[in-house]
Formats: structure tokens, C-alpha cells, sequence
């Protein structure tokens, strides 16, 4: 059962005491020991794994807990602690997607400070954004966001759509795609390949062109994850978990698929394959009631995504002094595969 009430929120990993955590969990926790997990790969939030003794109790949880750094005003500005605990209260359970199970979901009404109490997968393989997904898992996670857009698109759960803002948003062409030409100087400099001529050319007026994804982008009203890479994803044998909402938002569900593909899938394994692997999610969709979405529709939202979506490495470069060595390798390469995948279907056709 969430917990969503109006019980205190702690404001730090310390106000986890014992008796907070038998009041959320309704067992008696009589230890706790608290590790810190994800330190080279979390931006946003701080990530705890909460040993636990008690009985009825999981041997272990994961707490996540808003971030203390800078990343804390990014978020409450895109709203993005504020979406993830309405995905877990609203969306986790309901729709078909699989996720860690949720014991706690509390957030202050004055503040950011938040609470997720969330199943532990360490026993489950967490991918790799960097090293790239395998067909085979990037086909699973395909019909899972097939699931979560179908559910969004039945009437019957409009309400639960009601706290996610739509892809197009006065912050997305305000604040980030303007962030794209400083991001792409430091792309530029570091990067080992060279840009297509005419990816280049777009990328020179990305905040004037680009934009212009948005309002194709919002032609459907789905709920998107928003950050499907494979650090999201967990796996275990034929099933999947997805983790990290903080960007789930609103429009086409092609923008999903076209994200995971052409940046969570290495360039060699990926190529050939964006057409065939959005059919799959069409059938998929048409399977679970969708049958209006056309493939044409699809192909140019997917077209419009991988372009636009490139802004989300290329901004994070931005911060390349302060980011861990491992995160400026990862921009860099999914910077390469985007533009790969621009080029190989010809992605720019559709902004002509």
C-alpha cells in the first residue's frame, strides 16, 4: 500500500529513525543501517540502501531522497520530484508497466523534500547506458512503454494524467533548448569523430529549428517516461523494472521509443533496426486498443524525437568541469549515436 497522507516528511536521511520507519512500513523496525548507493551516477536525488531488521520486514530497501547540490532547484523547477511521486501514487500498480514496488511515497506541501521507499533490486542486472542495450531487451522494453501509453490513452484514466505536464512547455523552449549551442561547443571539442555537414548545419540553429518538434511532439496525449535509458532499466531473466520518473511528462509515445532507440542502443547494433522496432511497438499498442496510431504518424514523431531529444546530452555537457568522468564519456557517446541515427534516417527531412 502507498503511504500518501499528510505523516511528516523527513528532511534528510537522518529523520529515518526507527520509529518513523515502523509508523510508514506499520511493522517495528528495531535496526537500521544506512548505506549511500549511486554516488558517481545520481544528479538529482541522494540514493540510500536502508539495511533493515524487524520482523516482516525486506531484508532491504532503497530510499530516495531529494539531492542537496544545485540539481535540487533544477528539479523543483521542472517539477520533477513532484512528478515522480505521482507516478508511483497515480500510475506504478495500475498501469502495465513493471516497477519496483513502492512502500512510501510522501512529499511536504511547502517544500521539495520528499520520501520513495522502494523495492531493492540489487539482486536484478541494472543495465548499462554506456555499453547499450541488446535488441532483445531493447524489444522488452518496447512493449513495456506499449503498456504505459496504451493505459495513459484510455479516457478511463484521465485523471491520473491530470499532475504530468505535456513535452512542450514554456521551460523546455525557454530554458533548455536555448542551453543546446553552449553544450554543443563543449561537444565539439571533445568529440573523437566528425558531424555530418548537414547535422552540423541544424545543430548551428538547433534553439531556432528544433524547437519546432514540440507542438508535432504533443499531437498525442500519452504519459511518457520521458528518460528511458538503460540505467533505468533492471533486468532479471525475460522480466524488466523501470525506475526514475522525474521526467515523465505528457505526448507522442513514439518520442519514447525514438529516445530509447537511437541512444540506448550502441550505433552498430541499432542501425537498420529504428523502422522494424517502432513497428513493434505499434503492434503492441494496436494490441492493448490503440489502432489509430498510423505508421506514418509514428515515423515522423520518431523522426521529430531523435533530433529534439539530442538536447539532452548535449546540455548536460554544459556542466563538463564539475561531471564525473564516466558521465562526460556518456554524453559524448550518446551525443554520437544521436547524431548517427539523425543522419542514417534522415531524421531532418521532417523539419524541411
Amino acid at each position: 500500500m502507498v503511504s500518501a497522507g499528510t505523516r511528516s516528511v523527513p528532511d534528510g536521511i537522518d529523520a529515518l529513525t526507527l520509529h518513523w520507519l515502523t509508523s510508514e512500513l506499520g511493522s517495528d523496525v528495531t535496526d537500521v543501517r544506512v548505506e549511500q548507493i549511486a554516488m558517481d551516477s545520481g544528479f538529482s536525488s541522494l540514493l540510500y540502501r536502508l539495511h533493515l531488521t524487524g520482523d516482516g520486514l525486506p531484508s532491504t530497501l532503497i530510499a530516495k531522497l531529494p539531492a542537496v547540490s544545485e540539481a535540487r532547484g533544477a528539479m523543483e523547477l521542472l517539477g520533477g520530484y513532484r512528478r515522480e511521486l505521482a507516478f508511483y501514487r497515480n500510475v506504478a500498480g495500475r498501469a502495465p508497466i513493471a516497477t519496483p514496488r513502492v512502500y512510501a511515497a510522501r512529499m511536504a506541501q511547502d517544500s521539495v523534500d520528499f520520501i520513495l521507499l522502494l523495492e531493492d533490486l540489487q539482486d536484478w542486472e541494472n543495465a548499462d547506458h554506456l555499453a547499450g542495450l541488446s535488441m532483445d531487451r531493447a524489444r522488452l522494453c518496447v512493449e513495456q512503454l506499449a503498456g504505459l501509453h496504451a493505459w495513459s490513452a484510455d479516457p478511463a484514466n484521465a485523471s491520473a494524467l491530470e499532475e504530468f505536464p505535456s513535452i512542450d512547455t514554456p521551460i523546455a523552449r525557454d530554458l533548455l533548448v536555448p542551453a543546446f549551442a553552449p553544450g554543443w561547443e563543449v561537444y565539439l571539442e571533445k568529440c573523437a569523430g566528425s558531424v555530418p555537414d548537414r547535422v552540423a548545419d541544424f545543430a548551428e540553429n538547433f534553439a531556432q529549428r528544433a524547437v519546432t518538434a514540440l507542438p508535432a511532439l504533443t499531437e498525442r496525449d500519452m504519459l511518457l517516461h520521458g528518460d528511458i535509458r538503460a540505467d533505468n532499466l533492471f533486468f532479471n531473466g525475460g522480466e524488466m523494472k523501470v525506475v526514475d520518473f522525474q521526467f515523465a511528462a505528457r505526448g507522442c509515445g513514439a518520442a519514447d521509443i525514438a529516445y530509447l532507440v537511437t541512444q540506448g542502443l550502441r550505433s552498430e547494433a541499432r542501425e537498420g533496426h529504428d523502422e522494424s522496432l517502432l513497428r513493434v511497438y505499434l503492434d503492441h499498442l494496436a494490441a492493448q486498443g490503440v489502432t489509430d496510431y498510423s505508421f506514418d504518424d509514428a515515423w515522423r514523431h520518431y523522426r521529430y524525437a531523435a533530433v529534439y531529444l539530442m538536447v539532452l546530452p548535449v546540455i548536460t555537457l554544459n556542466g563538463w568541469e564539475a561531471l564525473p568522468e564516466r558521465s562526460r564519456e556518456l554524453c559524448l557517446t550518446l551525443t554520437d549515436r544521436a547524431i548517427a541515427a539523425i543522419d542514417e534516417i534522415d531524421a531532418l527531412e521532417v523539419f524541411e
